[in-house]
């Protein structure tokens, strides 16, 4: 539906009896005088002042408040981008003599009875906050100056850029105005767009990159009022095992013996023609509608991929309950009724993200927004190019790079539309044959012979974890059968060994899931090392200025290169996860939980893994490939996704070996991994411990025999890196008192080991560990002594 027209009205010139008029209606006077729009809100917009009016003729009606980013400021690291959803605020105006405020409704704190007096002692035990105050403009329909309130930073954007480190900005209202095109009203929404202006000092070099004048920053700022939904829709109560994104509100008018804190599933209103147990045709399908700035070949695949959810719908009763199109020409996005799936640019590649405007009351989702970041695709074709650079047919590997490139976007789409359905991520979805698209999959590669293929990078479709998701959350079922179904759902997806691990217990160093990691791939992530690692040594040994575009300079076949090295990189994570791991899984609590650490065979296994990845076979780079890393040239510079190096512009392939190797060594020794081990070990002396992982990473590295050639200089920083890492772990806040002492006494020890080593080795080689030895005394005396003062940054790998 498009908005009401934003027509100014012509001005008469004012009589006598026009100027008494004015006199006692100035409200009239002002809405013959502006541009109108009218809709769920009515606002009047006055261009001689520039002031925009609303009428308070909603008082006391709760509605949301949802401030968002039209347009972006173009840097993922900064994370302003376009179609940015903000807080969502259940709002009122309430009039007060001559003033209207706005107050923001405390929605944490409920008593959900018809027992008003409980209700009001709710009420009245929590504050609630005031966002602004008008003065009521006098006349039959009252108006009130709004420009205050929406000259603010509610979005949060000065503290954005503070956290992000871009500097101190403030707003600067005289650089920040309303936009008259950008006020619009629908049925069920009205939105206001402004211009803020955000002045700076000094500038953080994210913000100098993408704004002309990094000292002037401006963002167009939307604000949007809704309507809350009607009372029909029936929420569902959240269970863990469910899969679903939640609410969650204390409510005090529960009895004792039922639990204070409600919780809701997060998902949209799906109703049958025909309600009950059969399939039938729906009264509203849940539609998504594609931005048609997406280009070809990308945006065919998009739809492909947002479209796999209608299986899943069609699966749990709803006939064309879900549908994906292009957005109409004659559409307008902010309509509150479309759901919508952007594409944005930003400077560099970044995250997409999946996100929705929801009641606050029930859960129920009232818009879908997702926003998919353009540069993500042009990673995955890198990294296809840089495995496919062997290939003698160019023509196939050419194909099969975009190939890879629109498989990863049709599995993007269909991601981020899961999470605006409602949907969390499934993390553990990788170990049952990526039985989810709400994971995050690494492109599944595989040896021929000497043959590297790519042929089936991603699956096709959702998996049997999103149906049954979309079942457990969207089903419909006769009332007296919805309990027993939904149980009945999820004792089947556990008899099917399903595993569900969401966010929390996956991210970081912290979590503990031997099975939930992020771009990982197979049931056994040990085993998985070990077959990518063969992967990442043909392609390493294959690699070649076959990698580039196009028209690239041969500079810019480091960047190439950089996927290629770091192949192994999350998967290392993964495996890393099962030293010290747990299994654990969400089900339904009658059929009883318990957790446990991994077996003592399984954490040994992966430890001579990870520690394998540490050998010079592993961490070398072949000569021929050195020489074809050449300076980057003339204009052409490195950038965030280059390696760094201490050789200047020449390629540092010690370097190189530094981040690879702290990589691993900070997966080993995270102090909440260490922890877990001395906790295990304690429990059961089977398990491994803190000393026998220390003495083993030592092992194969300090204490080892020194390599020749160039592999010394590989081998002698790798050294430092896993001592700088150990002392790191020893004076981590993190790190247990028992497991502080096993690494003291580990470390007291290799100074010994380091001093026998200083005698017995030849002057170059002594020079290397009198400096360890050096460096181990003072760093643990003092927790900010490192061997190697400036680590080298790893380059990003996410998202890939």
């Amino acid at each position: 539906m498009k908005p009401s027209t934003l027509a100014l009205a012509v001005v008469l010139a004012l009589s006598p009896a026009v100027n008494v008029m004015a006199a006692t209606d100035n409200s009239a006077n002002l809405i013959k005088q502006s541009q109108a729009a009218n809709g769920f809100i009515n606002f009047y917009y006055e261009q001689d002042s520039g002031e925009l009016y609303l009428e308070a003729n909603r008082l006391r009606q709760p509605f949301l408040l949802i401030t968002s980013l039209p347009h972006g400021v173009g840097s993922n690291d900064i994370g302003l981008d376009r179609g940015q959803l903000g807080a969502t605020r259940m709002v009122q105006f309430e009039r007060h003599g001559p003033y209207l405020i706005l107050k923001q409704l405390n929605t944490d704190y409920r008593a959900e009875t018809e027992a008003q007096a409980e209700v009001r002692a709710v009420n009245e035990a929590f504050a609630e906050s005031v966002l602004w105050r008008g003065k009521v403009v006098p006349g039959k329909r009252p108006l009130v100056a709004i420009n205050a309130l929406l000259l603010s930073d509610l979005h949060g954007i000065s503290s954005t850029l503070k956290e992000t480190q871009q500097g101190d900005y403030r707003l600067d209202t005289d650089k920040s105005l309303v936009l008259p095109q950008g006020v619009k009203s629908f049925e069920q929404n009205s939105d206001v767009d402004v211009l803020l202006t955000f002045t700076g000092a000094k500038a953080g070099s994210q913000v100098a990159k993408v704004t002309p004048d990094a000292h002037h920053l401006s963002i167009r700022l939307r604000y949007s009022f809704v309507a809350l939904p009607d009372n029909d829709y029936r929420p569902r109560a959240y269970h863990p095992m469910s899969g679903y994104l939640s609410d969650a509100y204390l409510d005090y008018a529960a009895e004792v013996d039922r639990d204070i804190v409600k919780r809701h599933l997060l998902r949209h209103r799906l109703e049958k023609k025909i309600p009950g147990d059969a399939p039938s045709e729906v009264v509203k399908p849940i539609t998504y509608y594609l931005d048609p700035g997406v280009p070809e070949p990308i945006r065919s695949a998009l739809l492909d991929g947002a479209r796999w959810w209608q299986d899943a719908f069609t699966e749990a009763g709803f006939i064309d309950g879900f549908k994906v199109e292009l957005l109409p020409e004659d559409a307008d996005p902010q309509d509150i009724r479309y759901n919508v799936i952007q594409w944005v640019h930003r400077a560099t590649r970044g995250w997409s993200y999946g996100s929705a405007i929801t009641d606050p009351r029930t859960g129920e989702i009232i818009k879908g927004h997702v926003t998919l970041g353009s540069q993500r695709v042009r990673q995955d074709h890198l990294i296809a190019r840089g495995l496919t650079a062997g290939w003698p047919d160019r023509a196939s590997a050419e194909e099969a790079s975009m190939a890879l490139s629109l498989a990863r976007i049709r599995q993007l789409a269909a991601h981020e539309v899961g999470h605006t359905l409602g949907l969390d991520h499934n993390f553990a979805a990788s170990t049952n044959d990526n039985a989810s698209v709400m994971d995050y999959p690494h492109p599944k590669i595989t040896l021929n012979g000497d043959n590297i293929e790519i042929s089936q990078p991603y699956g096709e479709g959702i998996g049997p974890w999103d149906r049954y998701a979309i079942a457990y959350g969207y089903g419909q079922y006769s009332e007296p059968n919805q309990a027993s179904k939904l149980a009945a759902l999820m004792s089947e997806v556990e008899r099917q060994g399903l595993r569900y691990i969401g966010e929390a217990d996956s991210r970081g160093q912290n979590a503990s899931n031997a099975y939930a990691s992020l771009w990982d791939n197979g049931n056994d992530p040990v085993a998985e090392l070990n077959r990518l690692a063969a992967v990442r040594s043909k392609a390493i040994e294959q690699f070649s200025h076959q990698a580039l575009l196009a028209g690239q300079p041969f500079g810019e076949l480091r960047d190439a290169f950089v996927p290629i090295y770091l192949l192994t990189r999350y998967q290392i994570t993964a495996a890393a996860k099962f030293i010290g791991g747990t299994d654990y899984h969400y089900g339904a609590s009658e059929l009883g939980q318990s957790w446990h650490y991994l077996a003592p065979a399984l954490q040994q296994e992966a430890l001579d893994s990870l520690l394998q990845t540490l050998s010079m076979d592993a961490l070398r780079v072949p000569p021929e490939v050195i020489e074809q890393l050449v300076p980057k040239s003339g204009n052409y510079r490195a950038t965030r996704e280059s390696f760094q190096g201490a050789n200047g512009v020449v390629i540092d392939p010690i370097g190189m070996a530094e981040v690879l190797s702290r990589h691993v060594a900070q997966a080993l020794l995270s102090p909440w991994r260490l922890n877990r081990v001395s906790q295990a070990y304690l429990a059961d002396k089977e398990q491994l411990s803190v000393i026998n992982l220390v003495d083993r990473l030592l092992g194969v590295t300090a204490y080892s025999d020194s390599p020749s050639g160039a592999d010394l200089g590989v081998w002698m920083r790798v050294n430092a890196v896993v001592f700088d890492e150990l002392i790191a772990s020893y004076h981590n806040e993190q790190t247990s008192p028992e497991v502080q002492a096993l690494l003291n006494d580990r470390l007291q020890y290799a100074l010994k080991q380091l001093s026998r080593k200083v005698k017995r080795s030849s002057d170059f080689e002594a020079a290397h560990f009198e400096w360890l030895r050096q460096g181990v005394e003072q760093g643990l005396l003092d927790a900010k002594v490192r061997l190697i003062k400036q680590p080298l940054s790893l380059p990003p790998g996410s998202p890939i």
